[in-house]
Order: structure tokens, then C-alpha cells, then sequence
């Protein structure tokens, strides 16, 4: 019997292609089988200072399929300022709203001719805290496109 030896790992295969939470979304999955944590510190600034949101903005990949995965998405803790007035401020924190989803990728690119295409489906359930806190059942769907450009 002839020893076995790993099969070669293709350049791609262990290509990351963050969501990049909050930011972007890209139309490829993460993989059968992996499971990818993407989070980040962001803080946002309001036009003429009169307030901020700082939040961390995360996401959990997990693919149970080669075209599949399921997500669970939110901005974690966020604490908002906001002023009213030169005297007057307001503060505000809690846990974000979090969703549940799925990315399904449906059409692989083909070098620089042809995208690769997915599509995200987010349910957003009741949940979050104080005045970030989301009492009803929403969702969104998303068409997630990307474009490779040829190497010269």
C-alpha cells in the first residue's frame, strides 16, 4: 500500500473574502466546513461635532454547504452622544439589534469577464437593548456582485 500524502491546496483555497461588517459585502462564502470571524472598532462622527456613535460592527460566517453559509450579524455594544445644546448632551448605549442569515453564492467568476454573484438574505428579530432596541420583526435581501480584474 503506497503512503498517502495531502492533496496540494489551490492558491484560492484559503482565500478570505471579508464581509467587512457594516462596510461591504462580497457575493463568495466562506466554505464547507469554516468558520470566519469578522469584527472591527468603528467610530462614526457627526457633521459639525454635535455627536458620535462608536460600535463594533461583527459577524459570524459559518459555510454548511460549498455555496452556502449562515450568518449572524450586529454592531455590539454601541454608545451614541448626541448634543443638543452647549449645555445639553444626551448618551445613549446598548446592544444593537442582531440578525440571522443566509449567503448563498450562485455564480463563480470567470477571470475578467464574468462577476460572481450571491445573494444575502437578514432576518432581524426582536432583540438589542434600550434605546437601540428593535421590537418588531424586519429583513432585508441583498445582491452581492464582484468584479475580478485581469492580472497583466
Amino acid at each position: 500500500m503506497a503512503p498517502s500524502s495531502p492533496a496540494a491546496a489551490e492558491p484560492d483555497d484559503d482565500h478570505i473574502n471579508p464581509d467587512r461588517p457594516g462596510i461591504a459585502d462580497g457575493s463568495t462564502t466562506v466554505g464547507r466546513g469554516r468558520f470566519q470571524l469578522e469584527t472591527a472598532f468603528q467610530r462614526e462622527l457627526r457633521e459639525g461635532g454635535d455627536g458620535r456613535t462608536t460600535f463594533v460592527p461583527t459577524l459570524l460566517r459559518y459555510g454548511f454547504a460549498d455555496k452556502w453559509e449562515v450568518r449572524i450579524e450586529g454592531n455590539g455594544y454601541t454608545w451614541e452622544m448626541q448634543v443638543v445644546s452647549a449645555e445639553n448632551a444626551t448618551d445613549s448605549h446598548g446592544l444593537a439589534p442582531t440578525s440571522i442569515g443566509l449567503k448563498y453564492s450562485f455564480v463563480e467568476a470567470v477571470g475578467s469577464n464574468q462577476p460572481s454573484l450571491g445573494t444575502i438574505i437578514r432576518v432581524f428579530p426582536p432583540s438589542g437593548s434600550g434605546e437601540f432596541r428593535n421590537t418588531r420583526t424586519t429583513g432585508d435581501i441583498r445582491l452581492a456582485a464582484d468584479w475580478r480584474i485581469a492580472d497583466k
